[in-house]
């Protein structure tokens, strides 16, 4: 069956994969497989043999076969952007292209910091693999004033990224309500498909309302979440539903 195609079918809602061993890993996939969610994140900051790629390479196949006809998006969290290991530049360029090789992944999340030090260039590596590739930029303090925001979509347009991905902490409802307009000011200067997320317990309603504010991802949860504010993915899809 061919796989669905991410930016031109309306909202998807991705849960991620955080367990530390594979077979919890398998386990966890077995979970999403029978879920609603239409795409896994494999977080392999959460894996313990995150620094082995043969090992992780090794897992794919059955990470795939365990997902069936759910997509694959493959994220290294940094610490600095909330994720849960250190990696160095160079070996995060050496994971992203190894993997995309292995012609294994749907998706790669590449963080945008990350990406201004390594170039264009990476990102079409990443690309002529046949990846779809996710630039994303995450503040767990605060949500950025829109110029702010809407200069670093540009960046993310300019550097070649299928879709643009902002995660941003609230301090006041007024945040929130900014991040759930971004994607339509954005659209006044790019075309970029975009996943708009505020976070935690005040940014819920962005997560539950992503494809009424025109956001391509939202995320859920089955079991640990990943991210502050994350819903158990049966309760988003109901709630997302009821407001088709």
């Amino acid at each position: 069956m061919e796989k669905e195609n991410l930016i031109n079918h309306g909202l998807k809602i991705c849960v991620s994969l955080t367990a530390t061993d594979k077979d919890s890993l398998l386990a966890q996939a077995k979970l999403i497989a029978d879920s609603t969610a239409n795409i896994a994140e494999w977080r392999i900051d959460y894996y313990d043999d995150r620094d082995d790629f043969e090992k992780v390479i090794e897992v794919l196949p059955a990470l795939k076969e365990e997902l069936g006809e759910k997509q694959l998006l493959f994220t290294f969290r940094t610490l600095e952007e909330g994720g849960e290991a250190e990696i160095s530049l160079p070996r995060y360029k050496e994971l992203c292209l190894t993997i995309a090789q292995s012609k294994q992944i749907d998706l790669i999340d590449i963080e945008l910091a990350r990406v201004e030090f390594l170039g264009r260039q990476f990102i079409q590596e990443i690309k002529k693999e046949g990846v779809k590739v996710i630039l994303s930029n995450h503040d767990f303090e605060k949500t950025p004033d829109d110029a702010t925001l809407i200069f670093r979509i540009g960046v993310m347009h300019q550097f070649g990224a299928d879709i643009g991905k902002i995660a941003a902490m609230p301090q006041t409802l007024q945040d929130v309500l900014r991040i759930m307009g971004l994607v339509t000011k954005a659209r006044g200067f790019y075309q970029l498909p975009l996943a708009i997320i505020s976070m935690g317990n005040l940014g819920k309603i962005s997560r539950i309302s992503a494809g009424v504010t025109g956001s391509v991802l939202t995320f859920g949860a089955i079991g640990e979440v990943s991210a502050p504010g994350q819903i158990p993915v049966t309760e988003l899809t109901q709630m997302i539903e009821n407001l088709a």
